[in-house]
């Protein structure tokens, strides 16, 4: 696997402070973007009623550049806000990064 990651881990609304506090905490994380999505599912069964009318449900997704070697870190760190509702969350290796101009 690549030395650096990007993990992106998406967040149910009622969370999204939580889970930016504990992010803005861990001394190797140095930023993160996040943005508002939609989440499409066939499960529905978790939906409230305005979401099964609207057909998706809103969550918040974080994007952090990390190494691999905090990876472990930054999954501890958030374990308690998962204690209740399960993130959804994936990793994607990083061959290159920089900056342009």
């Amino acid at each position: 696997m690549a030395e650096q990651l990007l993990f992106t881990l998406n967040a149910p609304t009622n969370i999204k402070d939580d889970v930016v506090d504990i992010l803005i905490g861990i001394d190797c994380i140095t930023g993160f973007n996040l943005k508002k999505i939609q989440g499409y599912s066939k499960e529905h069964s978790e939906f409230d009623i305005a979401e099964q009318v609207e057909g998706h449900r809103s969550f918040y997704q974080f994007e952090v550049h990390i190494l691999l070697s905090e990876l472990a870190i930054v999954k501890t760190a958030l374990s308690p806000v998962c204690r209740y509702t399960p993130l959804k969350y994936w990793v994607t290796p990083i061959y290159e990064s920089g900056h342009l101009g």
